[in-house]
């Protein structure tokens, strides 16, 4: 491979096969979309270098395989050309996943498709000590697993009762977490018991039910492979438009912190949760 192959290739989205000399290329996605034109030009590079079929990973990716190590500087070359985005691989942020967010799901309570192309911009392909997994839900559905990420955002609202409940029950019968009940007239919502979903603010006809707060929840240190843990809620709610701002504050402290090769889980094991979240709000 040509230099100019060696510095890109080596750090984008290609794996080596079982078979000697054959490789998969993977091409990222902004929160799992693409365009039509996007998906036929992926079709015909699949004809062209690999074997006419595609794969979909777990990371909003696709995969297609059986390209020829002698045609790997040609392929990323018509990748560029077309316009579409290389994988990242290694010590690095991976690409980001998310959820379809406001601008299709109902339940959703963030817009997880924007912050997805901010951090794709801003962030994606950053070197690190490890590898660094982002995931986006739009609300605590979990659709993209944020908890199983080095950094996992999930949306939250907090609902509080205000004057104006006449009783429905609509808050009561669509709170699933049975986290509220009405007593003459006056809702009361169980803390504990509370995911924070918004539907019950939602569900009120009266308003009596409002946000008292909204935004993000943060998980960090999740992660699978050979030995996997669930992330640790570092804060249960950040504003929305600040979830930049929090993100590279994490990606900041677990740089400090971090050996070469630790993932965040890894850091906050060896350190603790408290030690790596003063590091962050400094």
């Amino acid at each position: 491979m040509a230099a100019v192959q060696d510095s890109f290739i080596k750090r984008h989205g290609y794996l080596e096969q079982q078979q000697k000399g054959l490789f998969a290329i993977r091409i990222r996605t902004i929160a799992g979309n693409l365009t039509s034109v996007q998906m036929r030009n992926l079709a015909d590079l699949s004809d062209k270098y690999g074997n006419g079929q595609l794969h979909i990973t777990t990371r909003q990716s696709v995969e297609m395989h059986w390209v020829p190590e002698s045609q790997l500087g040609d392929i990323f070359h018509e990748i560029h050309d077309l316009g579409l985005l290389p994988a990242v691989r290694g010590p690095r942020v991976l690409t980001t996943i998310a959820c379809l967010g406001v601008a299709l799901c109902k339940k959703a309570i963030c817009d997880t498709k924007a912050l997805a192309a901010q951090l794709d911009a801003s962030m994606v392909g950053r070197e690190q000590p490890g590898k660094t997994k982002i995931a986006l839900s739009g609300c605590p559905n979990s659709c993209a697993k944020p908890q199983i990420n080095d950094i996992g955002l999930h949306g939250v609202i907090v609902p509080s009762a205000v004057d104006g409940c006449v009783g429905c029950n609509n808050c009561v019968n669509i709170c699933k977490a049975k986290a509220i009940t009405v007593c003459d007239r006056v809702p009361y919502i169980l803390v504990e018991k509370c995911i924070s979903c918004g539907l019950c603010v939602r569900s009120c006809p009266k308003q009596a039910l409002i946000g008292q707060n909204q935004g993000y929840t943060v998980f960090i240190g999740g992660k699978i492979g050979n030995k996997p843990m669930l992330g640790n809620k570092v804060f249960t709610v950040i504003p929305e438009k600040k979830a930049i701002f929090y993100i590279e504050a994490i990606l900041c402290a677990y740089n400090r912190l971090a050996h070469k090769g630790e993932r965040i889980g890894d850091v906050i094991t060896r350190i603790g949760l408290a030690g790596f979240r003063q590091e962050i709000e400094k």
